[in-house]
């Protein structure tokens, strides 16, 4: 069903109803005064004086009005807009989405001068008995506000970047207002939410940035993207995952040969090698073995596929051509055993990180022809051109916020992740020579076409290479996330790693590592320190001609974390001594009494003193599935043999599109409703995945069967990349995001 009919509607229903109200056009008053640009009072006031939630001149947010409850409440799941959103827009915002969803504007959208969107935003009550969430009773608890002012406010909450040229704002034009509902009901700006505002801007626009062609507004893209989780399900029935076995719905014919098939793709998933060949996609159309061979085999097919590509970029990477005296970057060293990587560096580990291809703070930055096979770069800072370091790592989220040095996974500014001794957990990007070819030509990573959505003049229209288009390389685009933990090896550690760094490298990939200390808005001075980091998650995600949505392959440590309610739970970034509340499932985002430390899978509010260095308690939310731990177990085995800290890490799970490439050839390019299936529409499998140490906070609260608060994982990598990447790619958002300057 075409989600925009269903909008029609109900613009056409609140249409008669504004026609017999009023026969006058809206009027409407901008905020600002003078050449003041908007600020939280004036916005407060303006809000305060609208009574917008009564005032018929103000209307929901177009789809906004779906809930379990028949109310006007939607069911959101993100921490900082609270468990469930009511969301309004002034007329002027009204009437510029009217157009969108008539189709008479085309993207990028451009929402008008003066436009508003408020949010409301609820946290969970709990009924009388104060065990179970309540549907029908909930507290408000925060307002979040866009408001776009006029241009001649000269208004831009990024125009302290270097390379800010006064147009180019990136989302910054909107002004990003939060405020506790208790200071709307006082009519005064608490201290509190002065300290959120100080910060909001930097975390708002990152949030939003990759809804760029929608003018960030996130609420937008959710309905015209077509990669966009559609669904109609009650947001808490969702996690009752339904087993996809109505495998009849597919057109696929039958191969000749079934027995023939079935012992080669039995081959395939039971031959357990540790080479270096990386495999180029899965051997066989994996709508064709789900319907003829099952779910299970198909999800085995996945996992193998997954493990091979884990040993294969493990592999320890060539040194330097004797003969041109360059690096050569990607190359497995075939004539060293797989144990080398232990004091050499992998292949994924010489791949492109962004910060040497992108370099948004200058202007004038091309790198149409900087050769693959350079010398990696060093990031500009003191104590940056220490030549003693094997690898480079410079942020401390993966939603790259880099400038703040704040931040995690459906966190941002407000939260990072710390282990048990008060450490930043920190991330890297890379990607392989394909992606890299694919981002340098038609000018794709020159500062001046970046935009967080993609380059200018291909916005909606990125498309990487995947297996087939890559003749070259044969390898699709690949990016790589790792995650990395700082190593504590004294005895006074809270939680010692190890005895000694030789016995933590039996444990861990280590590495000693250049970690790069973004400058601050207080001090500009970006500086570098060494220090032993060990590696504790792995993101590989490739695009290959079977998965053009590509495949999303995590691995973790495991140790990192025990599974939820698992008896004596110990883990690195679990603290079994540390109580949890009774109450976690009502806690608000942002909630600055201490107790919340105990909460598991929380972004900790650290502008809050007690909670500013405050570990974060984790817990594996969806165990690691059978098919999965029989693999990670076989692996494992043969990894010990040879004395492999990668005995050590786990497949969390794999990721794939079910009916990604259509029979004819053709591109799904509809996210299948409810996550069903069709012939033309893709099914994300599993539906929710999440890495412990990478997506941190993707969670949220239900009530399960008996009515017992339960915390879930409500999210994954392909619904996240799917909803506002470019070609399910964050890169470009990494790009002008991450600010990294060079060495000379």
């Amino acid at each position: 069903m075409n989600p925009l009919k269903n909008l029609r509607k109900i613009l056409a229903v609140i249409a008669v109803f504004m026609f017999f109200i009023s026969c006058k056009p809206d009027s409407y008053t901008t905020i600002t005064d003078g050449n003041v640009p908007p600020d939280l009072a004036r916005v407060m006031k303006f809000l305060k004086t609208q009574d917008y939630a009564n005032n018929p001149s103000w209307h929901l947010f177009p789809g906004t009005d779906v809930s379990p409850a028949s109310d006007t409440l939607k069911r959101l799941g993100l921490p900082v807009h609270g468990r469930w959103v009511r969301t309004y827009t002034n007329a002027i915002a009204f009437k510029y989405l009217t157009k969108v969803i008539d189709s008479s504007v085309s993207q990028p959208f451009d929402f008008p001068v003066g436009s508003f969107i408020v949010k409301q935003n609820y946290r969970s009550d709990f009924d009388s008995n104060q065990k179970t969430i309540s549907k029908e009773h909930r507290t408000l608890g925060a307002i979040t506000v866009l408001y776009k002012p006029d241009p001649k406010y000269n208004y831009c909450v990024t125009d302290h970047i270097d390379s800010y040229n006064g147009t180019d704002c990136l989302g910054g034009d909107w002004f990003y207002g939060f405020f506790f509902q208790d200071d709307m009901d006082k009519n005064a700006i608490s201290k509190p939410s002065q300290t959120v505002q100080t910060n909001v801007n930097t975390f708002c626009v990152n949030c939003h940035a990759p809804a760029y062609a929608t003018d960030y507004v996130r609420t937008l893209d959710d309905i015209v993207n077509p990669f966009a989780v559609a669904s109609d399900t009650p947001y808490c029935d969702r996690f009752d995952e339904n087993p996809t076995t109505k495998a009849s719905v597919f057109n696929v014919v039958k191969p000749d040969n079934p027995e023939q098939l079935s012992k080669e793709l039995e081959d395939y998933i039971n031959t357990i090698a540790i080479g270096s060949d990386l495999p180029v996609d899965v051997p066989i159309d994996p709508t064709l073995v789900f319907k003829y061979f099952g779910a299970e085999a198909t999800q085995q097919m996945f996992d193998a596929y997954a493990w091979k590509s884990f040993i294969a970029l493990n592999w320890p990477n060539k040194g330097t051509n004797p003969t041109t005296n360059k690096p050569q970057r990607g190359e497995p060293n075939t004539k060293l055993p797989f144990t080398a990587n232990k004091n050499t560096a992998t292949v994924w580990e010489t791949y492109k990180p962004t910060f040497e291809v992108f370099q948004p703070n200058d202007v004038n930055w091309n790198p149409k022809d900087q050769p693959w096979n350079q010398k990696p770069r060093t990031p500009k800072g003191k104590n940056c051109e220490n030549e003693d370091y094997a690898f480079v790592i410079t942020m401390t989220s993966k939603t790259r916020d880099v400038v703040n040095e704040t931040g995690q996974a459906f966190a941002g500014t407000f939260g990072n992740l710390i282990d048990q001794d008060s450490s930043k957990v920190r991330y890297e990007v890379l990607f392989n020579r394909t992606e890299f070819e694919y981002l340098i030509s038609n000018n794709r990573a020159a500062t001046k076409n970046l935009t967080p959505g993609g380059p200018k003049g291909e916005i909606n229209k990125v498309n990487f290479p995947d297996t087939h288009k890559d003749t070259l390389y044969k390898q699709g685009s690949m990016e790589i996330k790792s995650a990395w933990k700082e190593l504590c090896l004294t005895a006074d550690c809270n939680q010692r790693d190890a005895e000694n760094l030789e016995a933590a490298k039996k444990k861990f990939l280590v590495r000693n590592a250049l970690i790069y200390e973004a400058g601050s808005i207080t001090d500009s001075v970006s500086s570098c320190r060494i220090a032993p980091m060990a590696l504790v998650g792995l993101h590989i995600a490739r695009k290959t001609y079977f998965a053009p949505q590509w495949i999303w392959i995590t691995f973790e440590h495991k140790d990192n974390a025990p599974d939820a309610g698992q008896s004596n739970p110990t883990g690195t970034f679990y603290n079994p001594n540390l109580k949890e509340p009774d109450n976690c499932y009502q806690l608000p985002f942002l909630y600055k009494n201490p107790e919340v430390a105990g909460c598991p899978n929380v972004d900790l509010n650290r502008f809050v003193k007690e909670l500013a260095n405050q570990p974060n308690q984790l817990t594996r939310l969806v165990p690691i599935d059978a098919n999965a731990q029989k693999l990670n177990a076989l692996f494992q085995s043969e990894l010990k043999k040879i004395d492999s800290p990668f005995a050590n890490y786990i497949l969390v799970n794999t990721q794939w599109p079910l009916n990604g490439r259509q029979q004819n050839g053709n591109i799904s390019t509809l996210n299948c409703k409810d996550n069903g299936m069709g012939n033309e529409c893709f099914t994300m499998v599993p539906r929710f995945l999440r890495n412990t140490v990478i997506e941190s906070y993707m969670s949220t609260y239900c009530n399960t069967a008996n009515g017992t608060p339960k915390q879930y994982s409500n999210r994954s990598c392909m619904s996240c990349h799917g909803n506002a990447g470019a070609d399910l790619s964050y890169i470009w958002l990494d790009a002008v995001s991450q600010r990294v300057k060079l060495q000379e």
